[in-house]
């Protein structure tokens, strides 16, 4: 035997090698069986066309009627999820409501009294709050150091029959510190505020 021949024989019984050989014998075992698996479970031609005709019909579908429901909608003014729909807010801020922050600003109840609607006036005179009481907590809140400085507009929304409604923040300062106020106000057909809605920040 040639010298050639047992060093060839040592280098392929090389204990270090072991390892990878079995690795490598069993991942192609693995794979055979796999492949042999599946073209038996798939073998009868029904099963193979089945499979085949729903991909396709899932592909048609797809193109013909877009993205499903459960997918997020695409950007724009108005768009549908569920039975839920978000539309952006296009109308401008009213003028009767500037007039109503800014009366307020200035601690001027009876130019805050103007902007309400009769009906609205009703509502809060019957809870003790006419435009003398009013008056009253316009100059305690100054005398307090309550200043009334900035008010965001953050959008309004047609509610249909001449009414709208429309949503503020108002940033609030006291010697306390700052307060950030909701506010929403809805105006009536003539052009009044007949609703007005606040909370204080918790």
């Amino acid at each position: 035997m040639s010298v050639e021949a047992v060093s060839d024989r040592s280098r392929r019984r090389n204990p270090l090698l072991l390892p990878v050989r079995f690795l490598l014998y069993w991942t192609i075992k693995v794979l055979v069986l796999l492949f042999i698996g599946i073209r038996f479970l798939f073998r009868p031609a029904p099963v193979r066309y089945g499979l085949l005709i729903l991909v396709v019909a899932g592909v048609v579908v797809w193109k013909a009627v877009g993205s499903p429901s459960f997918l997020p909608w695409s950007a724009g003014t108005a768009a549908s999820h569920g039975t839920v729909t978000v539309a952006t807010a296009q109308l401008p801020p009213p003028a009767v409501v500037e007039q109503y922050l800014k009366a307020q600003a200035e601690y001027n109840a009876a130019a805050m009294w103007d902007t309400m609607s009769s009906n609205l006036q009703q509502r809060m005179t019957l809870t003790n709050n006419s435009p003398t009481v009013l008056q009253t907590q316009l100059d305690t809140a100054r005398q307090q150091g309550r200043k009334y400085t900035d008010a965001v507009y953050v959008g309004g929304l047609d509610l249909g029959n001449g009414r709208s409604v429309y949503f503020y923040v108002l940033t609030v300062e006291s010697p306390t510190g700052t307060s950030h106020l909701p506010y929403t106000f809805v105006v009536g057909q003539d052009g009044k505020i007949s609703n007005i809605q606040w909370s204080m920040e918790q």
